[in-house]
């Protein structure tokens, strides 16, 4: 007999907790609507409008910020290449064509450069260029600047506007020239310009003079960078040499591999393939631009994040006028066997509602914002010689995983003040005042 009452008040408990979760869940609903709204009333609304655009500009920016970074990495590779091996301290190496045997049989794409900081001269006026001595085949393999490109073709941002390096003109004494750089100086196709080098090192009658050459301009391209529009030339290996006093040594090779999404493993296996050469990524190109696009990727995030956190002080001030105004309900609830745990629940459920309709308000007006100026390109940036182009978007799992997580812990952290006010109530007291 004393089992089976044993059994039947675990009955009764259990159905007693099953009830009170219900109720727990309808008076959440009842405080989220208010007396008179049909979804949420209209301080619970502006929460809602808050955490939603909170999370809106967070997922805009990481994903902006993400694109911008692709964008400059395929623009720096696709002039300079992915990847640059080169003796310590950029001493100057002939056993360079073994090596590129060797990165073939790799799966690598290598073309050697030999780098000048050359001057040129166009009828008095005198502009100085970054200039790459080049394979015209070879390098045509790893770089999209030396490649044809179609001018009505928005998508593609490099490549040869007028002109072509794989030419006997090119070869024989030609030079291919910045859009930027040929336009100071005011010539185009089959034009002639003098390149001279800077450093006075041939000795004559009249004392020592620079190394000149007259080239034809045989083509001229955008690499989508304005500063490297307006200082970089390409011209044939064999004249590049001539100006650096070279016999068939180079300065260093550039290298493509076939998928460049892991630059650092590659970069690895390439060092060890070559222990005594110096081997970079893009990223130690312009060092100073990496870290730049990283930090304000990290900046830009810790701003909106500090908006979201505003857009969540609005979710204290309701759930601390909501415990105000029902502190009566509230003791009452305490005096029908309700605990403290439980009522906090209560109004963790509301919190949770809220951030999560938020949160999934937020990612799918953040992603078809995105997809939209991914299709079209609503927002554009200008780029100087190199024009207009769409402001690039690029969508990261890590990225949604991350405002998901971080926009869940402000809201866990925010309802923490409001909920301590729950200590307060005595029930006893409450009963006695409306008595």
């Amino acid at each position: 007999m004393f089992k089976a009452l044993d059994f039947c008040s675990r009955i009764i408990k259990i159905e007693f907790m099953k009830q009170k979760n219900r109720s727990i869940i309808w008076l959440a609903k009842r405080y989220l609507r208010g007396q008179r709204a049909f979804f949420i009333n209209r301080s619970h609304l502006l929460t809602l409008i808050g955490l939603t655009l909170g999370v809106t500009g967070l997922l805009c920016v990481s994903s902006v910020m993400n694109g911008l970074r692709t964008d400059i990495q395929d623009r720096i590779t696709g002039t300079l290449s992915e990847i640059k091996i080169s003796r310590p301290e950029g001493a100057p190496f002939s056993e360079y064509e073994k090596m590129v045997d060797k990165l073939n049989q790799e799966g690598y794409l290598a073309a050697p450069v030999v780098r000048n900081e050359l001057v040129i001269i166009k009828e008095g006026k005198l502009s100085p260029t970054l200039s790459m001595g080049i394979d015209p085949e070879k390098h045509s393999q790893i770089s999209s600047v030396v490649q044809p490109k179609e001018i009505n073709d928005s998508s593609k941002f490099q490549g040869l506007l007028a002109g072509n390096i794989q030419t006997n003109e090119f070869i024989e004494g030609g030079i291919a020239l910045g859009i930027g750089l040929a336009t100071s100086l005011n010539v185009g196709i089959g034009d002639e310009i003098e390149l001279l080098s800077p450093v006075f090192n041939i000795p004559s009658a009249f004392g020592m003079l620079p190394r000149v050459r007259t080239l034809k301009v045989a083509a001229i391209f955008t690499t989508g960078m304005p500063e490297y529009d307006e200082t970089f030339s390409f011209i044939p290996l064999t004249i590049a040499q001539f100006f650096s006093g070279y016999t068939n040594e180079i300065d260093y090779l550039e290298i493509k591999t076939s998928t460049f999404t892991n630059p650092h493993r590659a970069t690895r296996k390439i060092k060890s393939l070559f222990p005594d050469f110096e081997v970079e990524d893009w990223s130690a190109y312009d060092p100073s631009l990496y870290s730049s696009i990283r930090f304000e990727k990290n900046l830009m995030f810790l701003i909106m994040l500090f908006m979201y956190i505003i857009a969540s002080f609005n979710l204290i001030g309701n759930l601390w006028k909501i415990i105000t105004r029902k502190k009566k309900e509230l003791g009452l609830l305490k005096a029908f066997g309700y605990r403290e745990s439980e009522l906090r629940t209560l109004f963790l459920y509301q919190a949770l509602f809220l951030a999560t309709l938020g949160i999934a308000l937020g990612l799918i007006i953040a992603t078809v914002l995105l997809l939209l100026q991914q299709k079209f390109g609503l927002i554009s940036m200008d780029l100087g010689t190199a024009g207009l182009s769409a402001l690039p978007v690029k969508f990261a799992v890590s990225d949604y995983l991350m405002v998901i997580i971080f926009s869940y812990l402000v809201t866990f952290l925010s309802v923490i003040l409001p909920l301590r006010n729950l200590k307060n109530i005595n029930p006893v007291e409450l009963i006695r005042q409306t008595a």
